[in-house]
């Protein structure tokens, strides 16, 4: 069971998660907060189900507003 509503949840495609991975990786892009950021929130509960630690990556950009 997510916090996240399930409205927000778009799974890309049908891929099962695989079992031998290390880490979940969240991308970070636009909403660079860890209170109400729902991705962020789903991304760790996953982690946490997997037993596995959460890898968060945010790309610097020079022309990023």
């Amino acid at each position: 069971m997510s916090d996240v509503h399930p409205a927000r949840i778009h799974p890309l495609n049908d891929t099962a998660r695989r079992s031998e991975g290390r880490y979940v990786l969240y991308w970070m892009q636009q909403s660079q907060r860890a209170v109400n950021n729902p991705a962020l929130t789903y991304a760790l509960e996953r982690a946490n189900d997997a037993g596995q630690p959460l890898l968060v990556v945010f790309g610097l950009m020079d022309d990023y507003p």
